[in-house]
């Protein structure tokens, strides 16, 4: 399983994958609409059972996400 949280937007649960041994080489590639700079956390629990995390900082430079009336 391979999951991704975000810090600042209002639903933090951006991503979850499950993959199975049938799937290969354990692989994702997703787009994240984001409204501001923050840190992004991917989280995968391998076949195992243990855990890798990383975190990265994102700078967003145009705003993709923008609440309110027009």
């Amino acid at each position: 399983t391979i999951a991704i949280f975000n810090e600042k937007n209002p639903q933090r649960d951006v991503a979850r994958f499950t993959l199975g041994p049938r799937a290969g080489k354990a692989s994702v590639t997703t787009r994240i609409r984001l409204a501001t700079s923050q840190q992004l956390v991917a989280i995968a629990q391998m076949s195992d059972g243990s855990y890798w995390s990383h975190t990265v900082n994102v700078i967003v430079t145009l705003a993709a996400c923008i609440e309110g009336d027009p």
